[in-house]
């Protein structure tokens, strides 16, 4: 039952998930919607392939009618449950190594938990009749929307790390008359031996193809194309932190939603909400519509007037809209933002046990900072920066993250860090 995370379904293929109880679950999930239109689709690993005809199957037997979208992001899927007042559907494990496989289930643009289908499911009490299968193409109508009859002229590199978005990003771009640069254009079942998450390590093959062609930026995606990563055009992968404040600034959001553990220095340039991490904590606040964007420091970008779930390559298309509003250089852009000093640690564990062991041990050597905000975690606010202890709601590992107002204070709250963890 460890395969029923915080905010989707998620495990290794085929230990945890597999043919058998991905059937089940899809009987659970169209019993619990009843009769709700589910748009399908799924990502390239292994694992979702090789669960996607029993998943489906189950979704058929009881009752529901599936909208076959093929191969493609969750971002499409996401997109058609709101267009279509409907539950969308991605098979994926999204930035998690190429042995997972999950399902990440969306209604009306926001991610729907997996209690109700846990429970349906421990009890097995399916819905027994039988629904439809319809191929369909969502993809025009969703590229169609995020390029809004627009045009780009920039170059452009893509890194889709051989995911979801390998035929539907370079299409997008192109669509808005940009110029693409493909690093591989073909999907990989195992992301090029790669975990297909954006990060500074992944991004240096990207930073590579930008200098070299001289494009104006790099665009790497995950797996299913709700998370992306900037490069500029000397080849640097920017921190998530510094492209969410190019965006603040030059497309001007005033009202944002970050998780707790996003950088202060996004307060610098708006009002910011803080909300526990996890997608559907900011998805929530997105759909009321308060606010204009969005951040996580994994990548996820959302954006307020377009939906509530995050989109990878929006993020590119409006990143593309400030270099040519400002007729700058993106590395210029960086320039006049403040360095942002912020680590991040994760520490790997087998079980829930030993995880939420670790934990009461950080809290126990944490008692004596009263600065402390437990929204997410233990989040402590020191004078000269921040520090955060959380368990990770998708992998077993518990995340430390840590902010400095400077490169001295940076190294003196690591070094803090060491101490509490060891």
């Amino acid at each position: 039952m460890e395969i029923f995370r915080k905010y989707d379904i998620r495990g290794l293929y085929p230990s945890e998930i597999n043919e058998e109880n991905a059937f089940k679950i899809g009987r659970a999930i169209a019993t619990l919607l009843k009769k709700k239109n589910i748009f399908l689709n799924y990502d390239n690993r292994l694992g979702s392939i090789r669960i996607k005809d029993d998943f489906t199957s189950g979704l058929l037997h009881s009752g529901a009618t599936v909208y076959e979208l093929g191969m493609g992001p969750v971002t499409v899927s996401a997109f058609a449950s709101i267009h279509e007042s409907a539950c969308g559907i991605c098979i994926s494990a999204s930035h998690n190594p190429m042995e997972y496989t999950g399902i990440l289930t969306y209604l009306d643009g926001i991610t729907l938990t997996p209690e109700g289908i846990k429970k349906t499911y421990s009890e097995k009490k399916f819905n027994n009749t039988f629904g439809k299968i319809v191929p369909f193409n969502y993809d025009e109508k969703y590229v169609e929307y995020i390029t809004k009859g627009g045009k780009l002229a920039v170059k452009v590199g893509i890194d889709s790390m051989g995911g979801a978005t390998t035929f539907i990003a370079p299409y997008t771009f192109n669509k808005l008359g940009a110029k693409t640069f493909m690093l591989r254009s073909s999907p990989s079942s195992d992301f090029y031996e790669r975990t297909p998450e954006p990060s500074v390590e992944n991004c240096k093959e990207l930073g590579r193809l930008v200098k070299k062609e001289g494009l104006d930026f790099g665009l790497q995606l995950d797996a299913d194309g709700d998370r992306g990563m900037i490069v500029d055009d000397n080849g640097r992968a920017l921190d998530p932190m510094i492209t969410s404040m190019i965006l603040i600034k030059y497309l001007k959001f005033k009202n944002i939603v970050a998780t707790i553990a996003c950088s202060s220095l996004l307060e610098d340039y708006a009002k910011v909400k803080y909300v526990k991490t996890g997608r559907p904590n900011v998805e929530v606040e997105m759909k009321a519509e308060k606010y204009d964007f969005g951040v996580e420091t994994a990548s996820h970008f959302y954006f307020g007037k377009y939906y509530p779930f995050s989109d990878g390559i929006l993020l590119g298309i409006l990143i593309g809209r400030v270099i040519e509003l400002t007729g700058k250089k993106l590395s210029k852009l960086v320039e006049e933002f403040p360095k942002v000093y912020y680590g991040n640690i994760s520490l790997a564990f087998s079980n829930q046990e030993s995880i939420e062991r670790k934990m009461l041990e950080i809290e126990k050597n944490l008692k004596g900072y009263k600065n402390r905000i437990e929204m997410d975690g233990v989040k402590i606010i020191l004078e000269n920066g921040f520090m955060l202890f959380r368990p990770s709601n998708t992998e077993p590992l518990v995340r430390v993250y840590y902010e400095g107002r400077g490169p001295a204070a940076f190294r003196q709250i690591h070094s803090l860090i060491n101490q509490i963890i060891k």
